[in-house]
């Protein structure tokens, strides 16, 4: 059988082709040459540590490619980005106070023949209005001039201003320290929460079973107990447990000594959660219970096992909320948080450093009247926000 071509079709179909493929091809090409913050391809989030002021931190703009001209980037400081920033992570930075940071300069370049611009800085001149607990982001922007595209996901860079935060901790070693504080007006109906302990392991004792009781808060009667233990039911020493009244989760963490910890226990409703130092450690199931609390115990109280069951070591910064803390939360939480963030009911820092009295940062009253001796931890305790 014989095919008879139409050779004007073809050579229109040819056409529109090689005009199609030209086209995608500089597409392609623009979509490679594009520039962006360096060191924001995986995250656009980066730690800014300030230790004391001036603090500085360099920002440069990359090209995916050498340029074969310069290329002139802008650089822009921009607050209106921390709400959305909030929004998206569902987190609760804030930017830096007036007054307290400074940018080198709005512009810089990639020359000919490179792929990386000059440097600019920003300068944190001072911290005297940064308030402890709370969180800061610098937004820094990118703009480029030309026929160089930003790539979108890397045109904003977060910088996390990250301090180093001295403290003093209750040692919890003494046996004569553990207690059970019972609060006047007790908080009932808690559908959700989140309960935060920061501790430090000075040794295990060799006790058998080797428990180590850290903390159990609940009812008076502990008929719904939320229970935090090192090296129960033949597990690691140094394996931490968190026994609720609707189960029990063993960490993956084996924790070690001489270390400072942040442990969040967490409960939406249904599910538990258990974040060592911000990282999700494991988790368990429920069904919707309603907790209460009346009562704080820190240590082991019961008569006849406060030897057996000691916790060697020191305690700080215990909260509760009335709320599931989302991830971010709890990552910027870590060293401290604002007293007067929402669903905050108690804060307790343990940082007075001397006297009896753990004060309730919140000012809902909740101050707890020590009446068993305390030991203070006031070494170079130190965290980095």
């Amino acid at each position: 059988m014989k095919i008879k071509y139409n050779i004007k079709l073809i050579s229109a179909i040819m056409l529109c082709a090689v005009l199609t493929i030209l086209s995608s091809c500089d597409d392609f090409v623009d979509f490679q040459d594009v520039i962006l913050i360096t060191g924001t391809e995986e995250n656009n989030v980066l730690r800014f540590a300030v230790e004391e002021a001036p603090a500085t931190f360099s920002i440069t703009a990359s090209s995916t490619a050498r340029v074969t001209q310069d290329v002139n980037v802008n650089f822009n400081v921009d607050p209106d980005m921390v709400p959305i920033y909030n929004e998206e992570n569902n987190a609760n930075y804030e930017f830096v106070p007036e007054g307290s940071y400074e940018i080198s300069s709005n512009s810089s370049q990639i020359l000919s023949g490179t792929a990386v611009s000059d440097p600019v800085t920003v300068t944190i001149t001072s911290t005297e209005n940064f308030v402890e607990g709370r969180n800061y982001i610098i937004p820094v922007t990118i703009s480029g001039q030309g026929r160089m595209k930003v790539l979108e996901a890397s045109r904003t860079v977060y910088l996390r201003v990250s301090r180093v935060i001295d403290f003093n901790a209750v040692d919890i070693s003494n046996p004569d320290f553990y207690d059970t504080y019972q609060f006047s007006e007790p908080i009932t109906g808690i559908t959700e929460f989140t309960y935060e302990i920061r501790c430090k392991i000075d040794e295990w004792h060799s006790g058998q079973p080797p428990i180590s009781r850290l903390s159990n808060w609940g009812p008076v009667d502990e008929s719904l107990p939320n229970l935090l233990r090192f090296g129960e039911a033949g597990s690691d020493v140094n394996q931490l447990q968190w026994v609720s009244a609707e189960g029990a989760t063993f960490s993956e963490t084996r924790f070690a000594t001489d270390t400072w910890y942040t442990i969040s226990c967490v409960y939406d409703g249904s599910d538990y959660r258990l974040y060592v130092n911000g990282s999700l450690d494991s988790r368990f199931s429920g069904s919707g219970q309603q907790y209460v609390l009346a009562a704080l115990e820190l240590g082991m109280s019961y008569g006849g096992y406060e030897y057996s069951q000691r916790f060697l070591g020191s305690v700080a910064e215990i909260r509760f909320w009335n709320r599931a803390l989302s991830l971010n939360e709890i990552q910027a939480g870590l060293c401290a948080v604002d007293p007067s963030a929402e669903g905050l009911l108690a804060y307790w820092k343990l940082n007075e450093g001397e006297g009896n009295v753990f004060y309730d940062n919140t000012g809902n009253g909740r101050d707890m009247d020590w009446s068993n001796e305390v030991v203070w931890n006031t070494d170079d305790n130190q965290c980095a926000q």
